[in-house]
């Protein structure tokens, strides 16, 4: 018979029980991080009253992992880690979550710790090769499984080894390393079937790729080549120029970057035209009949903690165009095995592409099928790599490849494996255009890819007349300021974001070193970021802010270009500086850095000087330039004439306008970048 103390002690654990079967029914049903946001709160209400359990917060801990939470998880892990310290599943979250953040050699130790490269123990060292490919030190993991491989008979670990290289894309390896077990394999079991898939999908694959080509190679990118390719000899029906046409702008989000901003411009002017039936633009005969914009996401992640992103910044301005904006992130995701895809092979690579390919097939191209454009505008090599697909398989006549800077191969941090095969491949198929906002970045896309820079077309940025009138709250920063350096005879400015791209402690340096030569100039920068504490530090340092107004972020720049007698940007890239071109509709003359295309935005020696170095700027070369400039055009109003005139002639709205129409055609045009090239002979080129 039970005392009391027992039953109640009976419950308890029961209760317990209960508590785990709950959490770990939640998580296994929480795959999607949408579902385990859901699902948090309940867990967390069963969880309150057991949180000294270390299992119940371990499942706690997995679920907010699944729900995208970030904020303090790396020391809650730990925290648990130190509670359980011979638990390898705690090890393997811990190390994972230092990943994410970027704590590779952190993770890597965690590792060594718990799982030591010394280990004579098999079954040791081949946890510590699943861990090693758990967090990405894929080459270190390989080694150690190929090792095992060879010491030790178990085919689990041919098994294990072939399921990761599979999921990493390595059709190739993991058919080698699952091959001389194949046929011992226990018939219905997941092994087997592993086995048995792989070897299909290998001579699949073989079959598209020469001979040998598939080793070490990611068959996702493989797949979406040849899923380009199917569409190389597409048929595409002439349209009559006058016929108008539809339109879909895409982008990756409405944040407050140069490619959001012109993407919303151009939107508004098209759906402006739309309106104007008697709007005409020189030697233009297309017209939009529909313009909307589809965006990959522009609400902040739910569940967030972080600060805004500000992904949302450009949508009040579509909103208040009424032009329909489509969040994609939203779409239903609807599986290739529910599309209409007449062809099996196509239906086959299509079921294997990378993770934001196979994204844009599930979700965009259900809805360009739906409701059908004859032109999607795909701006950055992101939104090229989910949408460009899609489109294609919703059967969409044109399709813009839109650069926005200098290509991916060049700036490392935003490179992909996917991109060079993808453009390749795109640069096969009829209807599409390769459209950069700079002649220097459709050089350097066209020597990366090996592809003709006639491919290129220029859609150089629109920028509208800036007004010249302040705020109260600027006229009293600037008053003040004039009042502090009365003694001041030139102003020197700059417009950009405090962020390390734009090198704006390079710039306080250089006000420093001119500051000595001319002392009785004073500077003005317009913009904010996360070098701002940074920024005034080196001011003060460098005693140059009592010379120093630094401005923030202002919706009256047109009034701060109005008192500068020269501009002045630094950055280490760019695609083509819209401040660079504000200025000079001003008659502001400028100094840059050769970023990009910014040397396109001005000529040289009368409206702008280009510094000779992007990545080490001589900073006695910009105060030359910089001095220069003030001198030769404060007084000059022709030259200031000229500046504005050849900017609202490159860079006006209706230039844009009409060279996007031009490029609406569904016909394989060529740019004026190069001698001409017929398709077909482009075709040999890339093949």
């Amino acid at each position: 018979m039970n005392t009391p103390l027992t039953t109640e002690r009976a419950d308890v654990s029961s209760d317990l029980q209960w508590v785990h079967a709950q959490l770990e029914e939640i998580v296994t049903a929480s795959v999607r991080v949408q579902v385990a946001q859901e699902n948090l709160a309940r867990a967390e209400a069963l969880a309150r009253d057991h949180l000294e359990d270390s299992k119940v917060r371990f499942l706690l801990l997995r679920l907010k992992e699944s729900a995208g939470l970030n904020e303090g998880m790396a020391e809650q892990w730990a925290t648990l880690l130190q509670e359980c310290p011979d638990d390898l599943q705690i090890v393997r979250y811990c190390a994972t979550r230092l990943v994410k953040e970027r704590h590779l050699d952190e993770a890597l130790s965690l590792v060594d710790r718990h799982l030591p490269a010394s280990s004579e123990n098999p079954s040791r060292l081949f946890s510590r090769a699943k861990l090693l490919s758990d967090i990405r030190a894929h080459e270190q993991s390989d080694q150690l499984f190929r090792r095992l491989i060879l010491e030790h008979t178990d085919r689990n670990i041919r098994v294990e080894f072939a399921k990761r290289l599979r999921k990493r894309g390595l059709l190739a390896d993991a058919y080698e390393a699952i091959r001389p077990v194949a046929a011992h394999l226990a018939p219905g079991s997941k092994a087997a079937e592993l086995a048995t898939a792989l070897a299909a999908d290998y001579a699949f694959f073989k079959g598209l790729e020469p001979e040998g080509g598939l080793a070490g190679k990611d068959v996702r990118i493989v797949s979406m080549k040849h899923a380009i390719l199917h569409f190389r000899n597409r048929k595409i029906a002439e349209q009559p120029p006058e016929k108008p046409v539809s339109v879909a702008l895409v982008t990756g989000s409405l944040g407050p970057g140069g490619a959001e901003r012109q993407l919303t411009r151009l939107a508004g002017e098209l759906t402006r035209m739309a309106a104007q039936p008697d709007r005409q633009l020189p030697d233009v005969v297309m017209r939009p009949e529909k313009v909307e914009v589809m965006v990959k996401q522009h609400t902040e992640p739910a569940g967030s903690t972080k600060k805004k992103q500000g992904l949302d910044f450009f949508l009040p301005v579509l909103v208040q165009a009424q032009i329909p904006v489509t969040e994609i992130n939203k779409l239903p995701a609807i599986s290739v095995a529910h599309q209409s895809v007449p062809d099996g092979r196509l239906g086959r690579m299509l079921e294997q592409l990378p993770p934001p390919v196979h994204y844009g097939v599930t979700r965009l191209a259900p809805v360009l099928r739906a409701n059908p454009f004859d032109v999607v505008s795909l701006w950055q090599d992101g939104t090229c790599l989910f949408g460009a697909l899609a489109a294609l398989l919703a059967g969409v006549p044109t399709i813009h490849l839109v650069f926005r800077g200098l290509p991916p191969n060049i700036r490392k941090d935003r490179f992909r494996e996917e991109y060079p095969e993808l453009f390749q491949a795109l640069a096969q198929v009829p209807g599409v255009y390769f459209v950069s906002n700079s002649r220097t970045a459709a050089e350097a896309y066209a020597q990366w890819l090996g592809i003709p820079v006639v491919r290129f077309h220029v859609l150089y940025n629109g920028v509208p007349d800036l007004a010249t009138n302040a705020s109260p709250v600027d006229e009293q920063k600037w008053e003040a300021f004039k009042q502090a350096t009365a003694d001041a005879t030139e102003t020197v400015g700059g417009v950009f974001r405090l962020e390390p791209d734009k090198r704006p402690q390079l710039w306080i340096k250089m006000a420093a070193m001119y500051l000595k030569r001319r002392p009785q100039a004073r500077f003005v920068i317009v913009g904010d970021g996360r070098l701002h504490d940074n920024i005034v530090a080196l001011a003060e340092e460098l005693r140059v802010v009592d010379r120093l107004l630094l401005v923030g972020l202002s919706n009256h720049v047109g009034y701060w270009y109005s008192q500068m007698d020269a501009s002045v940007l630094l950055s280490r890239y760019e695609g083509l500086p819209n401040v660079l071109i504000e200025a000079q509709l001003l008659g502001v003359p400028v100094i840059s850095t050769p970023a990009g295309g910014a040397g396109e935005c001005f000529v040289e020696n009368e409206t702008g000087h280009l510094l000779s170095d992007v990545e080490h700027p001589d900073m006695t070369e910009a105060c030359d330039k910089v001095e220069s400039m003030v001198d030769l055009v404060r007084s000059n109003e022709s030259l200031k004439a000229q500046s504005r005139k050849r900017a609202q002639d490159l860079f006006s709205l209706d230039a844009m306008l009409s060279k996007f129409l031009s490029l609406c055609v569904p016909v394989m045009a060529v740019s004026e970048n190069d001698e001409r090239l017929d398709f077909p002979q482009m075709q040999r080129m890339l093949a």
